[in-house]
């Protein structure tokens, strides 16, 4: 018999695409166009990827790639240095969300999770690690992005509710402040971190100082 391995008790999801012409950071490419939208994603994609560092018995890192036609496992493989992947299933971002938040807390068992996607390229290890630990104490945990949505959310097995991401107003200044206000209704306990700078348009690439 083969001993049984326990699933780690954490586990980082990153939302990203494959870097496809055409098909990444589509509001910067009507600024800046679309060859060079791509070669600002790809920098911050392995940015991103470079930053959150690897795997290890307490967490598994996951990469939840949006459906493609020209996915395979070399492109995979390629563009998010080997780390595991699953495809995102959903309409709508909320679903894709409550959906890889789902499947991970009742089928892997996984006891946290933390979310991320790749607009901030600013984003650490550190950041992240900070972030479980917080999940320690609080059930929610939340960053702030300095255009009313968030660049990170994670929570507890227990605490996870799918309304936090049904309905929602996705790309508006409203986002941050309606999941938070979500959260509280529900007198769960939550933590903010400090607040970051998404990359999604011209002048916030300007801003940024990177890439340039």
């Amino acid at each position: 018999m083969f001993p049984t391995v326990p699933p780690p008790p954490r586990r980082l999801l990153v939302f990203a695409r494959l870097p496809e012409l055409g098909r990444v950071k589509t509001r910067l490419a009507s600024d800046i166009g679309d060859e060079r939208a791509l070669e600002v994603y790809n920098a911050m994609l392995h940015d991103v990827i470079g930053a959150i560092g690897t795997s290890n018995p307490e967490l598994e890192i996951e990469v939840m790639w949006a459906p493609s036609a020209d996915a395979n496992g070399d492109a995979l493989r390629r563009a998010f240095d080997g780390h595991a992947t699953a495809m995102q299933t959903g309409e709508t971002l909320g679903d894709r969300l409550a959906m890889a938040f789902s499947e991970r807390f009742f089928f892997h068992r996984t006891l946290t999770i933390v979310t991320i996607g790749v607009d901030d390229p600013s984003i650490t290890r550190e950041l992240i690690d900070h972030a479980f630990a917080l999940l320690d104490s609080v059930e929610w945990v939340i960053g702030p992005a300095t255009d009313g949505g968030y660049y990170l959310i994670g929570c507890r097995m227990g605490a996870f509710n799918v309304e936090v991401f049904r309905e929602m107003e996705w790309g508006t200044s409203r986002v941050f402040a309606t999941t938070l206000a979500r959260i509280r209704e529900w007198n769960a306990t939550v933590a903010v971190l400090p607040e970051h700078m998404d990359i999604d348009v011209e002048e916030d690439l300007r801003r940024s100082g990177r890439y340039v």
